[in-house]
């Protein structure tokens, strides 16, 4: 057996011991909860524009092209899909999709953007970016 004395731990190591398990802990817990948002969070709405084929076309001609809205309005998290199938690059506010592209855009900060619209007959289009 050893017959050395047991030393108790300095209360001030004791005290310091204990803040590192509980700050490590609350980190910990902290940490988990972000993860668990960001996991859960709602992926939000997709708004899918398809550009036809013949659309500069019909543009060309004369002819009253409204493929959306003048004024489109977004949540937080909502994505805009356009699909160019035409063979001419068209505007959507701040965006350009080129013949035959695909543009994703999903939105984390509120805005209002405002542009040029090929897509609709007023050629200006207001994408309002809401919160929560």
């Amino acid at each position: 057996m050893n017959d050395a004395p047991h030393r108790a731990p300095r209360p001030s190591q004791a005290r310091t011991t204990a803040w590192r398990y509980f700050l490590a802990g609350l980190a910990l817990v902290g940490a988990t909860v972000g993860l668990s948002r960001v996991l859960h969070a709602a992926s939000g709405t997709d708004r899918v524009i398809v550009i036809p084929i013949g659309t500069a076309d019909r543009l060309a001609a004369g002819d009253p092209v409204e493929l959306i809205p003048a004024d489109l309005r977004f949540q937080l998290r909502d994505r805009l899909v356009v699909v160019n199938n035409d063979s001419s690059t068209h505007v959507v506010g701040p965006f350009t999709v080129a013949a035959g592209q695909r543009l994703t855009k999903r939105f984390s900060e509120a805005a209002t953007l405002t542009g040029a619209c090929s897509l609709h007959p007023s050629g200006t289009i207001t994408i309002e970016i809401g919160g929560t």
